[in-house]
């Protein structure tokens, strides 16, 4: 008796071993504008009861101030900003976050002195500092390596996200511009749009998740609905995010030449001397006969 007492205990042990007894979920989305620090918590917190939910295993939110202090604490999945699966995508794509309608945003350069590059020239540029290669972003996703580094009179990376980025150029007058998504810079000029920029993305940061977790983690993620700053999810479709990281990588240029036109002959033309053409060494017959004065010919 005391046997199978033994028996079904190392079996049930077995059974609690192969289920995580917890799953963690962290958020660093700085370019996601969350009124307040305690809504970015709200909202991981309530994604995380839907994906207890539908897994059955207590899962608790967590919000990260950089993407080093999630690294560290290296929660079993989480939201992360796009430049920052860009350079980690080794990580498993469940999702991607729908903002403004899509998973895509543009962004674009505002300004606080003026509505074109010249009147930048020797300003201060404020960014949103990710720590995942950010000057890749700027000088090349953002600039399309065309701009010199020399260009801008300084950089300030702001840690706050692209809420203080853009209030170091509206409000605090610390910078005069800032890349931003177009819903996030109200009242500052446009200098020209950049393009467009993936949405954060919802990964598998721990690899030892069994699949049949990491399958309803998924579909609760993709079922979350919401309103405000994430609307929603889509299943994950990594090419944006393989387009953002091509974009970080500096472009070389090089000069395009134009083809030469093609020379066409005709065969008379080959065939056929001009009769305007003579031999460079021809000598007419005449001019070797001399002539003397009052000379007879016999």
């Amino acid at each position: 008796m005391v046997t199978r007492i033994i028996l079904v205990l190392v079996v049930l042990t077995g059974v609690a071993s192969a289920q995580a007894p917890q799953i963690t979920i962290g958020i660093y989305a700085p370019s996601v504008s969350f009124d307040t620090a305690q809504a970015r918590l709200a909202y991981v917190q309530g994604l995380a009861k839907a994906i207890e939910q539908n897994t059955g295993i207590p899962t608790k939110g967590d919000a990260y101030a950089s993407m080093a202090a999630l690294k560290k604490a290296n929660p079993d999945y989480a939201i992360v900003e796009a430049q920052c699966y860009a350079t980690n995508a080794g990580w498993q794509l469940l999702a991607n976050a729908k903002i403004d309608g899509g998973t895509t945003r543009t962004w674009a350069l505002y300004s606080s002195a003026g509505d074109n590059m010249q009147a930048l020239k020797g300003k201060k540029l404020a960014y949103m500092a990710t720590g995942c290669n950010d000057d890749g972003f700027i000088d090349n996703a953002m600039l399309e390596s065309e701009v010199d580094k020399s260009f801008w009179g300084g950089k300030a990376g702001e840690t706050g996200g692209i809420t203080a980025a853009v209030a170091a150029v509206s409000s605090y007058k610390t910078a005069q511009a800032v890349f931003a998504p177009t819903s996030a810079a109200k009242g500052l000029t446009k200098v020209f749009d950049t393009g467009s920029v993936a949405n954060p993305a919802f990964v598998e940061v721990n690899s030892k998740m069994s699949a049949e977790t990491t399958n309803k983690v998924a579909s609760a993620v993709v079922g979350y609905g919401g309103s405000g700053a994430i609307q929603g999810w889509a299943r994950g479709a990594r090419d944006v995010y393989q387009a953002l990281a091509g974009r970080m990588q500096p472009v070389r240029k090089t000069g395009v030449f134009a083809p030469a036109e093609a020379a066409r002959l005709d065969a008379k033309d080959v065939l056929i001397d001009p009769p305007t053409l003579r031999e460079a060494m021809f000598v007419a017959v005449r001019h070797h006969f001399v002539r003397a004065p009052n000379a007879r010919l016999e």
